[in-house]
């Protein structure tokens, strides 16, 4: 099965999303090709398209909705049905994944879906869906749907000749709105094998030193590095650099 070129983008994060999904329900799945959801003939895919036990939920970005995110659990399939509150807290791991997707940087209220429903092509959005396999068997789906990132819009043609000044601009108008401050103690690599065997307890060791300072993000962005303190026995961050842009 193939994907387009805005599909083929996004595979990645899509089957890291789906593992993410299936480690944190412990189905011990491990990730399929990822297929077009949208281009297919559903006929192969009936044991999905009818399955009574399907879960959605909104993708979230700093600018509002942004996609969605499912899961299906295949007809006949031998993996136990999950509750609501595992199943939301699954969707939600997917969330670190699904940035580079869309823009996502966390996941909505999970709900009981139709899974006939997701498998409904929308105007100007695109569908990638992830088998969850175990022995080769399908036991369910992870479905990514999501807005590819359009072209910037061409500007107007704009008249040099200056008109009146503008009033000064004051940064005060911004002060109440609310930006997501991330801090990144380091990053590591794991094969979906090893993902599947981490255990309560495990260790994970980071690409990163204790003595170096840890990566503070706005939005994304890197602005700063700093040092984990303690404060009123929670984590904070103490700033020891400012980074400045170009």
């Amino acid at each position: 099965m193939s994907v387009g070129t805005e599909l083929a983008g996004i595979s990645p994060l899509a089957a890291e999303a789906a593992a993410a999904v299936s480690l944190a329900l412990g189905f011990g799945a491990t990730p399929g090709e990822s297929f077009d959801f949208w281009g297919q003939d559903s006929g192969d895919l009936s044991d999905v398209l009818l399955a009574e036990d399907a879960w959605s939920a909104p993708l979230l970005g700093p600018l509002g909705p942004c996609g969605e995110i499912g899961l299906v659990l295949a007809t006949g399939s031998s993996v136990p049905v999950p509750g609501r509150g595992k199943v939301s807290s699954a969707l939600s791991a997917s969330a670190a994944a699904l940035l580079g997707a869309c823009g996502a940087d966390h996941v909505g209220e999970t709900e009981r879906a139709d899974a006939s429903r997701l498998a409904e092509p929308r105007p100007g959005q695109e569908a990638l869906a992830v088998p969850l396999l175990i022995e080769n068997r399908r036991v369910g789906a992870v479905i990514v749907i999501c807005t590819p990132s359009q072209p910037a819009a061409e500007l107007p043609h704009l008249d040099p000749t200056p008109g009146p000044a503008a009033g000064p601009r004051s940064i005060s108008a911004l002060g109440e709105v609310e930006m997501t401050v991330s801090v990144e103690l380091g990053r590591t690599k794991l094969a979906i094998k090893d993902l599947l065997n981490i255990h309560s307890g495990a260790v994970v060791q980071l690409d990163r030193a204790v003595t170096h300072p840890v990566d503070i993000f706005v939005q994304g962005s890197l602005i700063a590095r700093g040092e984990v303190v303690v404060v009123d026995e929670c984590f904070g961050v103490r700033v020891t650099e400012l980074l400045t842009g170009d």
